[in-house]
């Protein structure tokens, strides 16, 4: 049965900073309705305890037996006040819950709540959170107190909890608590961070457990009162490295209605990544709940300025066009805010809700699917030394450090991070090579690599991704021998699901290698492939450019490698050396199937640099072997994401327009014009186009649906009405 949020969620918070108790004063019917008919939005969050103060967390802004009100509030209960308006005017109102930011003085009155580090120190004293506080665990008795504050706030009818941590932070925790529930489980203390040992994996994994753990009890506390309450929290996004606050979006999911991430598009944000949005969207798809992709309207987190028009735009038409929902937060240092100056959300989200019925009930259309793990996010390590020497200077990267007398240690850690550098820049690498160049595809965690999710799909893609269990690579074998495509780089699934080297026969014989020698020195700079035949869009004695990073393998008899490593010069501005004797690329069928392997780290080199060559090699390693259900011809900064709508049998397909300005904040999206478009779907009678509500001219051919779209300005989406019973047949 569907419920309410399985439809498109418009979500917002806005968060008033120079006295937050002055919503008392306000016409909160008024605002309500603000909400709804100038902001479009039909679902909120309220805050229940502030965010936003000092450590506050622990007072309410409602009447909660047991809990201190928030001064302003002592005779004013802001969500059973504002509760009849919100559902009014159609808005689900959720309760913004803080519950990782506490002050010292309610800490002191609660000993043996706080998170403590290996050393044995108060993690929110040794790092004071946001320059004046502290944290609790999840296994102390702080939980207890968390869900009869869940349990208050869902007394007052509201729809459901959002929960703003709790977070595990790095080195953490080693408290009383978790050290007496670590010990019932395994049977041996807490270790010490040293990824050699096989506890401290047990210890990365218990503590995502016990995050999973506090969740299940905290959603029980909530549907206790209501059996169709809503709680989520903020999940973790893609990124690998976030095991470090055991933050794992998958195992978090059965536990919540949605699965929300921060894909901060502000340019602030350091790395002015553009498909920040898209890429966030997708991966907590894959969760298998709806997903809720969280950004800021202003241009910092909690600033008073606001984001360009063309930044809004972007971020919100990228997460639906991914399929997925908004939550955009703002601030505003004063509460009679306009609604004139959100007039870019005004108008994105208007024409959201205005087309609802057009986003709901989507099935992705595509066949290819890209591999994300966090097997690999938490546990690899690549055994390959030479991986770790510093790029171009001769020197260590400080991964192996002199203790002074002729004894080394190695520095894991670090080795670690070296290696979670290369699987983020991999994932964002591979996405935007495929976004570029109109090639629809799922992500796929993998939790779900097994025969049956894999039977959807033509190609899989493994990008860099090294660590997968032995059930899992034989579910890839059987999908490559029933005649799927693989495409693999580097070490991917040349570990076990718990970091441990694989290099066996099975996992190297799918991809056509005999032996993996060694990987070859890293240097940085003039590193090349050479083309042996025309292949890949490559002509013979083509020189491409390849990661500092690289690996000497030996194939099989009668495998074919038409790309071959050149021999690594010893510098910059030196000679070429001649071809070496070891594939860059291999080429090995398998059953009715085929394998595409790069011996070096193709996705986190094309992450990082962008180099167009890099770019063509993922293209064609994708579309060279299967033909495409959707042939698109437009810049490459036009997204195209594709959908097929359940009941209606219609086909959605989204325009996203990304071409703008060559730097970030984005303040100019230039149109695109004469877009052409064929769709394999001889089904399809008519179409449309949502914006302008026009139809579309079709033309008929082979099999193919063509036509052509006259001028994309932001966003545009063309529905296309089929005969269902032609489809059938």
């Amino acid at each position: 049965m569907a419920q309410w949020w399985d439809r498109p969620l418009r979500m917002m918070r806005w968060d008033y900073m120079d006295d937050f108790s002055k919503i008392r004063y306000e016409d909160l019917e008024s605002l309500a309705r603000m909400k709804k008919e100038k902001l479009h939005i039909n679902c909120e969050w309220i805050v229940g305890t502030p965010g936003v103060s000092p450590g506050l967390g622990y007072l309410t802004t409602f009447q909660a037996e047991g809990f201190e009100r928030y001064p302003g509030f002592e005779d004013f209960d802001s969500l059973r006040s504002y509760l009849p308006y919100a559902h009014k005017y159609g808005i689900k109102l959720l309760v913004y819950l803080n519950m990782h930011w506490f002050s010292y003085d309610f800490a002191r009155k609660h000993p043996g709540w706080e998170q403590m580090t290996s050393g044995g120190e108060s993690y929110g004293r040794l790092h004071p959170l946001y320059g004046n506080g502290t944290t609790f665990c999840v296994n102390s008795p702080w939980r207890d107190w968390a869900f009869k504050l869940i349990g208050e706030v869902m007394k007052t009818g509201v729809d459901g909890v959002f929960l703003d941590g709790p977070v595990v932070y790095p080195d953490c925790c080693y408290c009383d608590s978790c050290r007496e529930k670590f010990r019932s489980i395994y049977g041996e203390d807490i270790p010490e961070e040293d990824w050699q040992d096989p506890l401290w994996k047990e210890f990365v994994e218990f503590r995502e457990m016990s995050m999973a753990d506090f969740l299940r009890d905290a959603q029980n506390a909530v549907l206790k009162i209501n059996p169709n309450g809503v709680i989520f929290l903020n999940a973790g996004s893609w990124h690998p490295g976030g095991w470090r606050v055991a933050r794992d979006a998958k195992r978090l999911a059965r536990y919540q209605n949605f699965s929300l991430a921060e894909a901060f598009f502000h340019p602030s944000s350091g790395r002015h990544n553009l498909y920040a949005s898209a890429m966030t969207t997708k991966y907590l798809r894959a969760t298998g709940k709806p997903a809720v992709t969280a950004f800021h309207y202003c241009m910092g987190p909690w600033h008073y300025t606001f984001l360009t028009p063309e930044e809004i735009k972007s971020s919100v038409f990228q997460a639906t066009g991914c399929n997925g929902n908004i939550w955009v937060g703002g601030a505003t240092y004063r509460y009679d805010f306009k609604p004139e100056g959100c007039s870019p959300l005004n108008e994105t989200l208007g024409f959201l809700e205005e087309n609802e019925d057009i986003f709901t009930d989507l099935e992705p259309v595509t066949d290819t699917a890209l591999l994300f793990s966090s097997q690999t996010s938490r546990y690899y390590i690549s055994s390959l030394g030479e991986l770790y020497r510093d790029l171009g200077s001769g020197k260590e990267q400080d991964l192996i450090i002199d203790m002074g007398s002729g004894k080394s240690i190695i520095d894991w850690g670090k080795r670690k991070q070296v290696c979670e550098n290369l699987m983020a820049y991999a994932y964002e690498g591979y996405f935007t090579a495929l976004t570029r160049n109109h090639i629809m595809f799922d992500i796929v965690l993998d939790e779900d690599l097994n025969l049956e999710k894999l039977s959807k799909y033509k190609v899989l893609i493994l990008p860099d991704f090294a660590c997968l269990s032995d059930i899992q690579w034989r579910s890839i074998e059987t999908f490559v021998r029933e005649g799927g495509i693989l495409i693999a780089s580097f070490e991917a699934g040349l570990y076990d699901e718990k970091g441990n080297p694989k290099f066996t026969e099975e996992r190297l014989n799918l991809f056509g290698i005999r032996e993996i020698e060694e990987a070859f020195p890293p240097v940085r700079g003039e590193n090349y492939i050479i083309a042996t035949e025309d292949f890949f869009g490559f002509n013979k004695n083509n020189l491409i450019e390849r990661s500092p990073y690289a690996l000497k393998v030996k194939i099989k008899e009668n495998i074919k490698a038409p790309f071959f490593f050149m021999n690594p010069l010893e510098g910059v501005y030196m000679p070429i050396k001649g071809i070496s004797d070891y594939p860059a690329v291999i080429i090995n069928n398998s059953g009715k199937g085929r394998v595409i392997y790069f011996a070096f780290p193709l996705g986190s080199f094309y992450g990082s640099e962008r180099i167009p060559t890099q770019e063509q090699l993922i293209k064609y390693a994708v579309e060279n072997l299967k033909t495409s259900e959707i042939e698109v011809s437009a810049p490459p900064t036009v997204d195209v994401e594709t959908y097929r709508q359940r009941g209606t049998g219609r086909l959605i397909i989204q325009l996203i327009n990304n071409t703008g300005d060559m730097q970030r904040p984005l303040t100019y999206i230039n149109p695109v014009s004469d877009i052409e478009i064929a769709v394999r779907d001889s089904s399809v009678e008519s179409g449309y186009t949502l914006s302008d509500k026009n139809p579309v001219s079709l033309y008929k051919k082979d099999g193919k649906v063509s036509f052509k779209i006259e001028l994309l300005k932001d966003f545009e989406v063309i529905v296309l009405d089929s005969n269902i019973e032609n489809r059938r047949s």
